[in-house]
């Protein structure tokens, strides 16, 4: 696991072009996720694949994935794999504990943790705010593999 701090992020380039798609993360739509017996909760977007609930219905050509995730204080998004690497990057929160493997530390906004490829890992929000993150995944088929069903899904296999 790797943690890399951001220096600026209002570094963003705010040209436009007539090719141009701009998502915001506080505008989409998040399916709410919980598992039996755990502080499991987290709401969820994968705005570029049609086919799971909460999505744009725009679609990527560049073989990757993104996911956003909203951890509301004292939950957890629990311990899962997934199929290629995960650089996942905090927007906002802070005191989020995150694992992978024997390893874990803390998370907060402007800093971004690597998770390996199939490495267990997974995330608490300790903080009193709504933490917000997005995860970008190096292949535009990935498998995550949770240690229970997720509810409202009905399984612990989430394919994207």
């Amino acid at each position: 696991m790797t943690i890399m701090e951001t220096d600026n992020a209002d570094s963003v380039d705010e040209r436009t072009t007539p090719d141009l798609t701009k998502i915001r993360f506080d505008e989409l739509e998040t399916v709410e996720m919980t598992q039996a017996d755990s502080e499991t909760e987290f709401g969820v977007s994968i705005p570029f694949a049609p086919e799971f609930p909460a999505t744009t219905g725009l679609e990527l050509s560049g073989g990757h994935t993104v996911v956003y995730t909203e951890i509301p204080p004292g939950k957890e998004l629990g311990t899962h794999t997934d199929s290629p690497e995960e650089l996942l990057v905090c927007l906002e929160g802070d005191g989020v504990e995150i694992w992978a493997g024997d390893g874990g530390g803390e998370l907060a906004a402007g800093e971004m943790a690597v998770f390996p490829a199939m490495e267990p890992h997974g995330l608490r929000n300790t903080g009193s705010e709504t933490a917000r993150f997005v995860a970008f995944f190096s292949d535009s088929t990935t498998v995550h593999e949770f240690e229970a069903p997720l509810d409202p899904l009905g399984d612990s296999i989430v394919r994207t």
